[in-house]
């Protein structure tokens, strides 16, 4: 599934830490990615992960008090223009980005990235971005492109977002 294959492979191409709290069907999509192994823990029995991910947004509050000083937090939002989830995870995280990716009827899917630290562009690391193996979508290019909005999109939601 493409959604899963990018909220997990987007996540670990950019957090440093490999300390990872996601959903049971994302496990597989992290051995994706050949040049680093993952703590994986599907159920919520600690704190101070590197990247906590949810298909649906949870309470914001908590996962941001679970995650460690440098954490990053991926959810599913309403759609690229979900205002309310981006000004809420804004009064938080340090960066803020909607993304995006198409599905196999090439419907446009969002996503967010929100981080304490890093930047989902500026600090992808490439030595395991460029290392992916299997994947049916995701590859460093498709990683960088697909935080880059349409003007019309990014002007609305740009004063509840951290770029």
């Amino acid at each position: 599934m493409i959604k899963n294959e990018m909220m997990a492979l987007v996540g670990g191409c950019v957090s440093e830490g490999t300390k990872i709290l996601i959903p049971e069907n994302l496990k597989e999509e992290f051995k994706k990615i050949i040049t680093a192994e993952f703590d994986i823990h599907t159920q919520n029995n600690s704190e101070n992960y590197d990247l906590i991910i949810e298909q649906i947004p949870g309470n914001i509050i908590k996962i941001y008090e679970k995650l460690n000083d440098k954490g990053i937090y991926i959810t599913t939002p309403k759609s690229l223009r979900d205002r309310e989830l981006f000004a809420n995870l804004s009064k938080l995280f340090w960066i803020v980005m909607p993304f995006y990716y198409l599905d196999e009827n090439l419907n446009i899917k969002p996503l967010v990235f929100a981080s304490k630290k890093f930047h989902p562009q500026a600090d992808i690391i490439r030595h395991r971005s460029d290392f992916v193996q299997n994947s049916k979508y995701y590859t460093t290019d498709v990683h960088y492109g697909s935080f880059i909005l349409p003007k019309f999109i990014f002007e609305e939601i740009k004063d509840v977002i951290k770029i």
